[in-house]
């Protein structure tokens, strides 16, 4: 029975430290990325707008905010891991060292009277025919009679001299992180239960891991790909010509992993013609402008158009899919945007400081 009570306990302490592993270090970076985040904004900063209060946000904003999926799993994480500490404390036992000398109350080395002496005198206080409580019964068999036997009876004496008990050497308990009830099931379904647990306590979280860290280990702490942060270096030269800035810019990794279909073809040709005025096109040679267009890749043809799309209001046009599309290139543009500004002032030896209001999207 004790031994299935410790092996429930060594699994709560196993639950946990799955748990832990992965929690205690997300959770820091999570705090030293909010404690270093610096505030970014795309609104105007003059000094009457600033005063108004409008852009200051309402406590249902912080709340709101604060309260993404990512951080309610965080902080339910931590409740139950709270909860197993202070049920593992509860459940947990103190292993006792025999010590019969403390119990009889003795110091080491005392005579056999002053044993027999402190016996006497604890057998009144705790033997069950002075005392009726359950309680002083077992206290007397399993710690007093045992005490006393071990400091009087020779063979028990020598018992633990050598074994520190007066049963003599104790056996070594190995116990296994496994719960009680799935110990007690017999056949197939322990088994399987058993590859369940496995399942879900080592393998899930090792996966959410390598998924999380190989994610991590693609993008900078401003979530912008490290390959986007290359082109950029590779193609922003002092000598670039504002007029290819664009073609630049929409070169970001993120904008070439956005799907191309085939169904999207024929609203982008339809794109093409609405904002072909708007492109870096030589005029004399129309149609061999036009041929070199369309042959650079789908996905710089497609971000091209649609932000040309955006700074010509010709978003309404657009399909729902394009929409769709058009929406995950404004959700990225800040971002990206920022990089690229800081790629300039690197050149031109400029301070990086990003006013957004020159950069907002409408």
């Amino acid at each position: 029975m004790a031994a299935a009570e410790e092996n429930s306990s060594l699994f709560l302490i196993f639950i946990l430290t799955m748990i832990a592993l992965p929690l205690v270090p997300y959770t820091i970076t999570r705090l030293c990325h909010a404690a270093t985040k610096k505030a970014k904004t795309i609104h105007c900063r003059c000094s009457g707008c600033h005063r108004s209060g409008k852009y200051r946000k309402s406590i249902y904003k912080k709340i709101s905010n604060f309260s993404t999926w990512s951080n309610l799993t965080i902080l339910l994480l931590w409740i139950v891991v709270i909860f197993l500490i202070y049920y593992i404390k509860l459940s947990s036992r103190e292993v006792q060292v025999f010590e019969p000398y403390s119990i009889l109350g003795l110091e080491p080395g005392a005579s056999e009277s002053e044993i027999k002496k402190s016996y006497r005198r604890l057998s009144i206080q705790y033997h069950p025919d002075k005392n009726p409580d359950p309680e002083a019964h077992t206290y007397f068999v399993e710690s007093i009679s045992k005490a006393y036997q071990a400091l009087t009876d020779p063979i028990s004496r020598e018992n633990y001299e050598k074994y520190g008990h007066p049963d003599g050497r104790q056996g070594f308990q190995m116990g296994i992180a496994l719960p009680k009830f799935l110990l007690n099931m017999d056949g197939a379904s322990g088994g399987i239960m058993l590859l369940g647990i496995v399942g879900l306590c080592i393998l899930f979280p090792l996966m959410i891991a390598v998924i999380y860290l190989s994610r991590s280990s693609k993008y900078t702490g401003n979530y912008v790909m490290h390959q986007t942060l290359s082109t950029y270096y590779y193609f922003m030269k002092p000598s670039l010509a504002p007029s290819k800035v664009m073609d630049v810019f929409i070169k970001a990794a993120e904008y070439m992993e956005m799907p191309v279909r085939r169904s999207d073809d024929e609203p982008l040709q339809k794109l093409f013609v609405a904002v072909r005025s708007e492109l870096n096109l030589d005029l004399k040679n129309i149609r061999t402008e036009q041929a070199k267009f369309w042959k650079q890749h789908p996905s710089l043809v497609k971000m091209e158009l649609l932000i040309q799309a955006h700074l010509t209001r010709e978003s309404f046009a657009l399909t729902p899919a394009l929409v769709k599309d058009y929406r995950h290139m404004l959700e990225l543009a800040p971002r990206l945007l920022e990089e690229l500004v800081k790629r300039l002032h690197f050149y031109r030896g400029v301070p990086t400081v990003l006013d957004g209001s020159g950069l907002q999207l409408v």
